[in-house]
């Protein structure tokens, strides 16, 4: 029972004690012959999406304006900044400026790159708090370097980010960049076209009704191709279901039946009651060859312009972005190690010494009182000779 344990752990109590206290004396010996580990710790604020300037631009184009924000505002929503910019910081790139930098392939013994980056991933710890910053905490033996290495993460992801498009202003701005490009030459050809068709007729500025007409066709083209340049713009970051693809595509759809109707001369855009646009099919060939040419040049021009307002949009955005990545508490030296903790490991190897020893007293205990009785020592006895013949036959 419990009182024969306790009497048994009392008269013993010499012996726990002593290996016990042994047993702690060489841990601390081990401990302080350990070599000692720091960590250094600094946090960042990733820049946060924001398209307020955006919007406030894109209010500027009237009508278009209800065709750009709706997707853009979606495509921002479906990416985590946090999640993005810790992916980054365990790059390879990011991690091989750091072994090169601090020579960690000397300093962890390794011969192999791979071998270097994973033993610098498993010293280092990126952690995501609940207010957005993002922690980084490297540990070393050697205090300065810790803290230097710390720091040398949040200079990496500087160096990374300013050659790569990782925020979605950047995205955006490297596609309205080559869109940009596109509808220059596209204005250029337009123009061209323009001077030979006034070279040919003759027609400088036709009046009436058919101006009405094609400045109606040529607006709804702008709109169309505005909203084709958005919809391509949302699927760099959306999937067909997502809302805002969805409704663009229903709204490109109803303004081509409406375009063609126009450009057709279907019935029904003069049999609307008030309606005083002429079909195109009734005006003169002449004029309606001038005026065409005159569309396309009005159209590209729009579309150019609007492409260049989007472009400078995205610049804006993007510098706000870049300059929105912050250190909120640098990486100091740490004054104080983070391994190996000497009181609690002692404390825990007495302990456990103390448990074993007690353990070991409890065993002799019983096996003492075993072979008091003649009938179970004679059995303890039968079962040594199994094990020795068992053990001669093995």
């Amino acid at each position: 029972n419990l009182l024969d344990l306790a009497l048994v752990l009392a008269a013993r109590k010499r012996f726990i004690f002593g290996f016990s206290f042994t047993i702690a004396v060489l841990t601390a010996i081990a401990v302080l012959v350990m070599s000692m580990t720091y960590t250094a710790t600094t946090t960042m604020l990733p820049p946060q999406h924001q398209e307020s300037s955006a919007m406030q631009m894109l209010g500027q184009l009237g009508g278009l304006a209800s065709l750009a924000g709706s997707g853009a505002a979606g495509a921002l929503g479906l990416k985590n900044p946090s999640d993005l910019y810790i992916g980054l910081l365990q790059s390879n790139q990011v991690l091989d400026g750091i072994i090169q930098r601090f020579d960690l392939m000397k300093v962890y013994k390794a011969k192999i790159l791979s071998d270097v980056r994973r033993a610098l991933k498993a010293n280092t710890k990126i952690l995501s708090e609940k207010s957005s910053l993002i922690s980084i905490s490297v540990e070393d033996h050697n205090p300065k370097r810790a803290a230097a290495m710390a720091n040398a993460y949040v200079a990496g992801l500087h160096d990374l980010m300013s050659h790569l498009a990782v925020t979605s202003a950047a995205q955006r701005r490297i596609f309205f960049e080559q869109q940009v490009n596109q509808e220059k030459e596209k204005l250029a050809d337009a123009e061209v076209a323009l001077e030979n068709t006034e070279m040919k007729t003759g027609i400088i500025q036709p009046q009436g009704q058919a101006q009405a007409v094609i400045a109606t066709i040529m607006q709804l083209r702008a709109q169309i191709s505005a909203s084709e340049v958005e919809l391509g713009a949302l699927r760099t970051s959306s999937t067909d279901q997502n809302p805002g693809v969805i409704t663009l595509q229903s709204q490109i759809s109803a303004l081509r039946a409406q375009l063609a109707d126009f450009e057709k001369g279907h019935p029904q855009s003069a049999s609307v009651e008030g309606n005083v646009l002429t079909p195109t099919s009734e005006v003169p060939a002449a004029s309606l060859e001038y005026l065409r040419r005159m569309r396309d040049v009005r159209y590209q021009e729009t579309l150019f312009e609007f492409m260049t307002r989007q472009y400078e949009m995205a610049r804006v955005d993007e510098a706000k972005q870049a300059e929105m990545l912050q250190v909120v508490d640098p990486a100091l030296v740490p004054d104080r190690r983070s391994w190996p903790p000497r009181t609690l490991l002692t404390l825990l190897a007495f302990i456990l010494a103390a448990m074993i020893a007690s353990f070991w007293v409890i065993l002799q205990s019983a096996y003492e009182h075993v072979m008091e009785n003649p009938e179970d020592a004679d059995r303890v006895n039968q079962l040594r000779q199994l094990l020795r013949v068992r053990s001669h036959r093995i």
